[in-house]
């Protein structure tokens, strides 16, 4: 027999007011009130309608995630973190993705007006012309990660992608003496691409070595691109003693075809790869990489914009950007 909130709020002796109240933990009932209501929901097994509580608050309690694809480990963790947050909190999470054909202004303006959600989290590295005008209107409130510019005062949080990158071509070039440091950069006009080989271009520069465009590919954040630009660096005449891969996908596509090639790492030549995904502790040799945090990135992300959909501190501005680290393997010729 199905339960309804009627016939909670007769057992109980209240109004079926104060039994939604109590249910949304509302100040206006008094704490044995709600114990009260608690128990007999639990004795009579009854689960609130999730529409009419919706309704009733106003909310939808639940959270947009938009992402530039669904397709590797990196998206993979960056959903878990959201997701277990967000459970924490009993909020739900919707993801979409505006990868391929489906365009990122489409696919925001869909979530954003269709009512189904409360706040966006926006993970947009090559941000279209338009969507700070989309956020700027909207009442919805959204949170940018890993995006490129102020935007101003939008909430934001991202990556220290320049340090990072910075950091582990330090290392080569200081730890293992490396002069020929090649790179396979990310695609162009992405946020994340262009900080890591700014990173990389102020390293060389600082341990003034001379920058040579031969040694600079681009990949696309993929095992195939990383394949082919691993290709394209061990072809030609000056090959680099070491590869600064801009991604770990990239890094085992190169580690892919340095086997299908007979290239020894890292005795032919140095790999070091960014974001520290579970699989490269799994390569032969362990990848030397830059590690990303990727769980405190979603869950805070979730934080910032539940802060900002319940309007904590007057709507204060949430801006942070993470520190990497480097997670030292023998790819990069060190012993260990």
């Amino acid at each position: 027999m199905k339960i309804d909130i009627h016939k909670v709020a007769l057992k109980a002796g209240v109004s079926i007011a104060t039994v939604s109240r109590a249910l949304n933990n509302s100040d206006l009932v008094k704490p044995d009130t709600k114990a009260k209501i608690q128990k007999i929901v639990d004795e009579l097994n009854y689960i609130p309608n999730p529409i009419a509580r919706s309704l009733s608050k106003q909310s939808t309690e639940t959270i947009g995630v938009v992402l530039p694809d669904l397709v590797g480990e990196f998206f993979m963790d960056f959903i878990h973190s959201i997701d277990e947050e967000a459970y924490k909190r009993n909020w739900h999470v919707l993801i979409s993705s505006s990868h391929s054909q489906r365009n990122l202004i489409e696919t925001l303006m869909e979530l954003m007006g269709s009512g189904r959600v409360d706040g966006v989290i926006l993970m947009a590295p090559q941000i279209q012309d338009g969507i700070f005008e989309i956020i700027s209107k909207s009442k919805t409130p959204v949170i940018l990660v890993n995006t490129c510019g102020d935007f101003n005062g939008t909430n934001q949080i991202k990556i220290d992608n320049f340090k990072g990158a910075y950091d582990i071509v330090e290392h080569l070039i200081k730890v293992h003496n490396y002069k020929k440091i090649g790179m396979i950069n990310g695609p162009k006009g992405n946020c994340d691409a262009e900080e890591r080989f700014a990173g990389y271009l102020s390293a060389l520069k600082k341990n003034k070595i001379n920058r040579d465009p031969s040694l600079i590919v681009n990949g696309g954040f993929d095992v195939d691109t990383g394949c082919i630009g691993f290709t394209t660096l061990m072809n030609q005449k000056i090959k680099p003693d070491a590869i600064f891969a801009a991604n770990d996908m990239m890094a085992l596509g190169a580690y892919e075809t340095a086997k299908e090639l007979g290239i020894k790492i890292p005795d032919d030549v140095a790999i070091a790869g960014f974001d520290d995904i579970y699989l490269s502790q799994f390569l032969t040799p362990r990848l030397t990489t830059v590690h990303v945090p990727i769980y405190d990135l979603g869950s805070k992300a979730v934080k910032y914009l539940l802060a900002a959909i319940n309007r904590d501190k007057k709507r204060q501005r949430h801006f942070e950007v993470l520190p990497t680290e480097i997670v030292i393997g023998s790819s990069c010729g060190c012993k260990h």
